[in-house]
């Protein structure tokens, strides 16, 4: 109990008893002090002396754990208008198509933009491709706008300085020795096919012929496909079993084609050879036979 809760009872015993003293002059000393502890009521059995506690914590509610182990997704804007970006640089995260890729910006599988070349991003809206669509480009120089003009020159940075080619001189077929300056080998086969041409070209110094350089990767025949995907891998493998089938059938129809040309030119050449034989025969008949030899009288 504190003694602040106790100054009120013991002010007021105080004050009735200074005035029951000023009233009470007859009275003695012995009656007074009855009178004053009476009014305290302390010591006796019905003693009311009361106090209130009050709570010294203040109360709080339940204590929720956060949980810390979300990875940030950190979207929003990266770069802000007029900002310099160079290629690759990413200048909007976003869920969804908030922002829709202008001029020279691209955009990721998961709707990132990203620049394309090197420029000052802009945001704009270009009514005339979408009325609600906002964009965001890229421009050469920091104080041109987006959209551009309709109709008007698209710019474009290539990197490059503009020169002159010159054509190169015409070859001439017959080199000042007499000999022609391309040979061409063709293929094997009924029809070769155009890759197995070989194309040999006179040396500057000397008669001898070599090949272009350039042309021997193209000898080479690779397959391009994308690896570590099995069904890509079987589907290139099912269309090269169909193409050495088709490769072996058409060497087989030629086989036999050449074949039936050798028959036939046998054929005819036995042909030609009995043709002959029956006309020598003939004429050997004709000669020997008597009306041939002597003159009959009517022509004499």
């Amino acid at each position: 109990m504190r003694l602040t809760q106790l100054r009120r009872p013991v002010v007021a015993a105080a004050f009735g008893a200074s005035s029951t003293a000023r009233s009470a002059v007859t009275t003695g000393p012995l009656r007074q002090l009855q009178d004053v502890f009476a009014q305290l009521r302390i010591g006796g059995p019905a003693a009311k002396v009361e106090g209130r506690r009050y709570a010294s914590v203040k109360s709080q509610g339940a204590y929720k754990l956060r949980d810390s182990s979300t990875i940030p997704k950190k979207l929003g804007a990266k770069k802000s208008g007029d900002s310099y970006v160079i290629p690759g640089n990413i200048i909007y995260k976003q869920r969804g198509t908030k922002w829709w890729p202008g001029e020279n910006v691209g955009m990721g599988r998961d709707h990132t933009l990203f620049a394309k070349v090197t420029g000052y991003v802009k945001y704009y809206k270009d009514p005339a491709k979408h009325p609600d669509r906002s964009y965001i480009g890229v421009v050469f120089n920091k104080e041109d706008k987006l959209p551009c003009p309709l109709h008007a020159m698209r710019r474009r940075k290539l990197g490059m300085t503009a020169s002159t080619i010159t054509p190169p001189a015409p070859e001439p077929e017959i080199s000042a020795s007499g000999i022609p300056t391309t040979v061409i080998r063709r293929g094997e086969g009924r029809k070769p096919s155009p890759r197995d041409e070989r194309i040999y070209k006179l040396q500057e110094f000397g008669y001898s012929y070599q090949e272009e350089n350039w042309r021997l990767g193209t000898l080479v025949r690779t397959e391009k496909r994308k690896m570590g995907s099995r069904r890509t891998a079987m589907k290139h493998r099912r269309r090269r079993a169909v193409e050495l089938l088709g490769e072996k059938r058409k060497m087989r129809e030629e086989k036999i084609a050449r074949r039936k040309e050798a028959l036939d030119a046998q054929r005819a050449a036995r042909q030609k050879k009995f043709r002959d034989y029956l006309a020598r025969r003939k004429a050997a008949g004709d000669a020997g036979s008597p009306s041939a030899s002597t003159p009959s009288p009517q022509t004499a």
